[in-house]
């Protein structure tokens, strides 16, 4: 103490100590007041400018062909290194289909290209990837790592999340659909505002569910709880992190407890951002692909509805046709049943912990996989 510096010494210790024994009395007149966020004209979030495009040399300017060329011309040349020589259509068909479909091309595709001598055969081939399912596919995996999406929970019980896949496809086909990102944005964060009857605006918002939950903590744990309300904290701190992070490219955890020291975010602008969220809980959420699909699941339900109604009118009959016997049938297959759960042992698969009980004098276990059999000393 302090922190990177020299240790106190011992007078200091010592006028430190007899203020604390002393109640800590805190002096009349010093106020101390929050440290501001960290500047916020930094580079990358001031607003984009069109710089002037560099001047190259008339061989340089041979070789150029886009804007992009001549910046990267003109900084090799700063730095005293060459251009590298010009790809050949075999490299340049790699290049393409590795970047834009994550796949090798077949050998007829690369001899095709090899062998076209039209003038814009490269643009043609560019179009034709950009057009190809696997595009959307392999570039939806960036954004699903971006957004930290995960098909199970996560956490200890780390259970399977049957209906997480609809957000992903939902990145897939916007992908495919070269969608605006204005509006790749506003369906993410607020798809149910923007556009409620659409099945994008309801499935994008897995973007916001796409983290980490805690399922004991949500779900087996009361939020009267200590631990309960310190799980939902986490949950709307992910929603927050993962929206900043994803969206700004700017951290935003640090504000949670104080002023950032490298982001301008203030504790302020994050319990803001953290209320937008406040009233969250995730959970499954059932929706129609397309609306035929709805209409034949209100017909199906209001017959299973039906059905269930006669099937309990039945049920009332034999109640009253079999008298006490049946009750009493009903208690004894109650009884046997609970006796087969208690000799029961969950296989691995089934969780690594003990069930949740309120006694604190019940032997817990914890369960470990190993993979094989090993010696505990």
């Amino acid at each position: 103490m302090p922190k990177n510096g020299p240790p106190l010494k011992s007078d200091e210790v010592a006028v430190l100590r007899a203020w604390i024994e002393s109640g800590a009395t805190w002096p009349e007149g010093v106020i101390l007041r929050e440290r501001p966020a960290a500047d916020s004209d930094w580079w990358s979030l001031r607003p984009l400018e069109r710089p002037e495009l560099p001047s190259l040399t008339i061989e340089d300017a041979t070789i150029a062909r886009t804007p992009v060329d001549r910046f990267v011309l003109a900084m090799l040349r700063d730095k005293g290194l060459a251009p590298s020589r010009e790809a050949s259509r075999r490299v340049l068909i790699r290049r393409l289909y590795f970047d834009l479909i994550g796949l090798p091309p077949r050998p007829g595709e690369i001899e095709a290209f090899e062998s076209d001598q039209s003038p814009d055969a490269y643009e043609q081939l560019v179009d034709r990837l950009l057009n190809s399912p696997q595009y959307g596919e392999r570039w939806a995996r960036h954004w699903l790592d971006v957004v930290h999406y995960g098909e199970t929970h996560g956490y200890d019980k780390d259970q399977p999340r049957p209906h997480a896949w609809p957000y992903r496809d939902y990145v897939i086909r916007s992908l495919n659909a070269d969608k605006p990102y204005s509006q790749f944005v506003r369906e993410q964060l607020a798809g149910d505002v923007f556009a409620p009857e659409t099945v994008d605006g309801i499935t994008a918002l897995g973007f916001i569910a796409a983290g980490p939950w805690d399922l004991i903590g949500h779900a087996e744990v009361p939020e009267t709880k200590i631990d309960g309300q310190i799980a939902r904290n986490l949950d709307r701190d992910d929603m927050v992190v993962n929206t900043l992070n994803t969206f700004c490219s700017a951290t935003v955890q640090c504000a949670r407890c104080h002023a950032h020291k490298f982001d301008p975010v203030s504790q302020l602008d994050y319990y803001r951002l953290q209320a937008v969220f406040a009233a969250l809980d995730r959970a499954n959420r059932t929706f129609d692909g397309r609306p035929e699909i709805g209409r034949r699941r209100g017909e199906l339900m209001a017959q299973q509805r039906q059905t269930q109604q006669q099937l309990d009118a039945f049920e009332a009959q034999v109640r009253e046709a079999a008298g006490p016997r049946l009750s009493e049938i009903a208690t004894r297959l109650d009884s046997l049943s609970q006796q087969e759960r208690a000799g029961f042992r969950a296989p691995p698969e089934h969780g690594y912990h003990s069930a949740i009980v309120a006694a604190p004098d019940v032997e817990k276990w914890v369960q470990l996989d190993l993979g094989s059999e090993v010696a505990i000393a």
